[in-house]
């Protein structure tokens, strides 16, 4: 067996291939936006730089008027 590695968020160990690859636990991958997701599948080496970045002002969704639904 190669050598434990680490999750570069927690520090937990990583065992799943794809955990190893990218360096970080698929609990933590499940908690990251979808822009830091592709962001780090570009570049896996700068993941504390990536996580920094401030959320978009917009996901695409037309905002809920609540006073709409009855």
């Amino acid at each position: 067996m190669s050598e434990p590695i680490e999750c570069a968020l927690c520090h937990q160990p990583v065992r799943s291939a794809a955990s190893r690859t990218r360096r970080i636990g698929g609990g933590c991958w499940r908690k990251l936006r979808p822009d830091q997701r592709a962001a780090i599948r570009a570049d896996p080496f700068r993941v504390r730089a990536i996580l920094v970045r401030p959320a978009p002002t917009t996901d695409g969704q037309l905002a809920l008027d609540i006073r709409e639904i009855p």
